[in-house]
């Protein structure tokens, strides 16, 4: 009987997380890939990435399970990026299938802090913006009462437009999703409420060089919605990478905190090991749940496979 109890209320947890927070799931590696939460990100630097992530939520229990798929590139001789993706996340209660293409215009800065012709990538202003779609397949909902024509699905829109800013080692990024309001009409005027919520993103971090291959990089990440929910996260992230061998790694450590005024509680700590092996990069992160779910489950594991079409001067962003 206590174990259905559990299962009830993470089940109740996934479905108001599904309904109120971020449009797209939450990825503990997006500081890899910045192009998730923010689309200036995408061409942002000379090298093509594709990523592949896999996250397995709340082991030990019917948590979600969510995989993506994500490219972007920047085209050559020009200041266009381009970039797009594709995820599955399925949820005791919901299966979601979406996605989103994005056009980036990047502004490279000269070298220096005087006027120089040559610009260089390392100081640069980028802006972005996506059209993305999300397909509720209803055939998968349950526990949701008075769902019309529940053998279809429904098709939801959406628009997010992004700012990224760095100059050498400093990085800064502001974003904002859910700019098309949408309420599902499988949810009606129930108690489930508005699915999306207009939401911002800003992250901004410094990257100290500490020898000529390895670095250490503080950031911090802030979101939060028009239905005041907000989330602090804040990470450390050690780097080793040299551009001339076949190998390198990072190891990071994050901090995500709830900051809603009737909710204020730690979220999770998450350790996130990564490395480079030529072109290709593999990293895992585990999060460790802090709030009251913590010892009814095994924790959250996310694996991210990654190519890129060159050796890049950092780990990506």
């Amino acid at each position: 009987m206590k174990k259905r109890i559990v299962l009830l209320l993470l089940s109740a947890m996934v479905c108001s997380l599904a309904l109120k927070a971020q449009q797209q799931p939450i990825y503990d590696q997006y500081h890899f890939n910045y192009y998730l939460i923010n689309p200036a990100v995408a061409g942002a630097d000379r090298c093509s990435h594709l990523m592949a992530t896999g996250k397995q939520s709340w082991l030990g229990e019917d948590g979600p399970s969510t995989y993506l798929l994500s490219f972007r590139t920047r085209l050559n001789t020009k200041n266009i990026g381009l970039g797009g993706y594709v995820y599955n996340d399925h949820t005791p209660q919901f299966n979601y299938i979406g996605g989103q293409f994005t056009f980036a215009y990047h502004i490279p800065f000269a070298q220096g802090y005087r006027y120089r012709k040559a610009v260089s990538l390392e100081r640069q202003l980028s802006f972005g913006v996506s059209a993305r779609f999300k397909y509720i397949n209803y055939e998968a909902v349950s526990g949701v009462e008075d769902v019309a024509n529940k053998s279809e699905g429904e098709f939801t829109p959406d628009v997010n437009l992004g700012v990224y800013f760095v100059n050498y080692g400093f990085f800064a990024g502001a974003s904002a999703t859910n700019l098309i309001e949408f309420q599902p009409e499988m949810f009606g005027d129930g108690n489930y409420g508005q699915q999306e919520y207009l939401t911002a993103f800003l992250f901004a971090g410094y990257d100290f060089e500490i020898s000529d291959i390895s670095t250490f990089e503080p950031s911090v990440n802030f979101n939060f919605d028009t239905h005041d929910h907000y989330q602090l996260e804040g990470n450390l992230k050690y780097a080793v990478n040299d551009a001339a061998s076949n190998f390198g790694y990072w190891l990071q450590l994050s901090y995500r905190h709830n900051l809603d005024k009737d909710n204020a509680q730690p979220l999770s700590l998450i350790p996130i090991i990564g490395a480079r092996f030529g072109t290709f990069q593999l990293a895992y992160a585990f999060n460790v749940t802090l709030n009251k779910l913590y010892g009814h489950t095994y924790g959250t594991h996310e694996l991210m496979l990654a190519y890129t079409f060159c050796v890049p001067h950092r780990f990506c962003r």
